[in-house]
């Protein structure tokens, strides 16, 4: 039989009739004309090559085909409303799997301390976290959710990109590194110190680029390049080792400058700040379980990176 000749709502019908018991409380109970459903039912006869049903002016009854129908008929309703439960259902309390890509430094510093709680909260969620500084296709790669720093990469249109928070970075050395080279508390002290710098191997213009006192701004060439990477913790271990001076966001040397293992170099001047963003496919249709996960990050993670 040709699929498309396969009319669901003839079959709908039908089997309102047999629960029914008869044309006329199906067209009552459906808002539809006795006649209209009658001549659909006719139709379905038709179609199928069989009588479905014995109708008399008294009473009406299933023929062998039609008992046969209905048992299909009614399997087909109920897998339907099956379905239809089942998406609501998922529609209500977030559940399911959310693939996560995010930078590395996030997922080493921040994140460990944020998804216990987010799993606590959303039993039912199961995340997928990929830690990873490359770029990120969400629809090729089929990701949910993506992490990144603002600008760095030119987004599709079709993306939703909702704001996190401002990312602050620091000059930082060890006291190690300061015994070594002498204290530096000015630009030309800065231009001769040994450098690990924050920046993708593409980066061909190793530069400082700092803003100072009323938002001055300072570029030049970095000298002494010892080191240059994307990965944070590469470059911290550098700087805790006595190599030079890093550039690093706060939130990834807290600890360390709390501990006095790494400190603050010429305070007054300070990397331009970044600006983390959420990337998604749409809000249209979003999963409860990927939206859960959206709005903790926007809740949560300011604090952590602050």
């Amino acid at each position: 039989m040709n699929p498309l000749a396969i009319d669901l709502n003839d079959l709908y019908l039908f089997a309102q009739v047999v629960e029914r018991r008869g044309f006329t409380a199906a067209g009552d109970a459906l808002g539809i004309p006795k006649s209209r459903i009658s001549r659909r039912i006719t139709q379905l006869e038709t179609r199928l090559g069989a009588r479905l049903l014995q109708r008399t002016s008294r009473r009406m009854s299933l023929t062998d085909a039609g008992q046969e129908l209905y048992r299909h008929c009614s399997a087909m309703i109920a897998e339907a409303h099956a379905g239809e439960d089942a998406v609501r259902k998922r529609l209500g309390e977030p559940s399911g799997t959310v693939r996560v890509s995010l930078p590395m430094a996030i997922a080493d510093i921040a994140l460990p301390r944020l998804l216990p709680r987010f799993m606590q909260q959303y039993p039912k969620v199961r995340l997928m976290v990929q830690a990873s500084n490359r770029q990120i296709d969400l629809i090729e790669e089929n990701i949910d959710v993506v992490v990144r720093g603002l600008g760095a990469q030119q987004e599709p249109s079709s993306l939703v990109q909702a704001s996190l928070c401002s990312v602050h970075w620091v000059l930082v050395a060890s006291p190690l590194y300061l015994r070594h080279s002498g204290p530096i508390d000015d630009l030309p002290a800065l231009a001769a110190a040994d450098a690990l710098y924050y920046a993708p191997l593409s980066d061909s213009d190793a530069s400082w680029r700092l803003l100072g006192p009323d938002e001055a701004r300072h570029q030049a060439p970095i000298g002494k390049l010892r080191l240059q990477s994307d990965n944070l913790s590469m470059l911290k271990q550098a700087a805790l080792a006595g190599m030079g001076v890093a550039t690093l966001p706060r939130y990834a040397c807290a600890a360390e400058l709390a501990a006095g293992t790494l400190q603050v170099v010429l305070p007054e001047w300070r990397p331009k700040a970044g600006h983390m963003v959420v990337l998604f496919p749409s809000r249209r249709g979003l999963a409860p379980a990927v939206r859960a996960f959206v709005d903790f990050l926007k809740s949560e993670l300011p604090a952590a990176l602050a």
